[in-house]
């Protein structure tokens, strides 16, 4: 199995044997509300793309200087 079919299991796995999913619904105020569950992993997903995002620009910002000092 790729470690791209590792990462898609582990977040296909059912709430019980996934530990993120676990704490998200154990911290809800009522027992399974599913859609709160997508919308934490919404935002943390964004989050993550985000970070990856600014790290891009940041890296691209670096080349341009360093091709312009040259």
């Amino acid at each position: 199995m790729s470690w791209y079919g590792k990462l898609v299991s582990y977040f296909e796995r059912p709430i019980e044997e996934n530990p993120i999913d676990k704490a998200i619904v154990d911290n809800l105020p009522h027992e399974g509300e599913v859609q709160k569950v997508y919308q934490a992993r919404w935002v943390w997903y964004h989050t993550l793309l985000a970070i990856e995002l600014l790290f891009t620009n940041i890296f691209l910002f670096i080349l341009i200087v360093i091709t312009l000092v040259k």
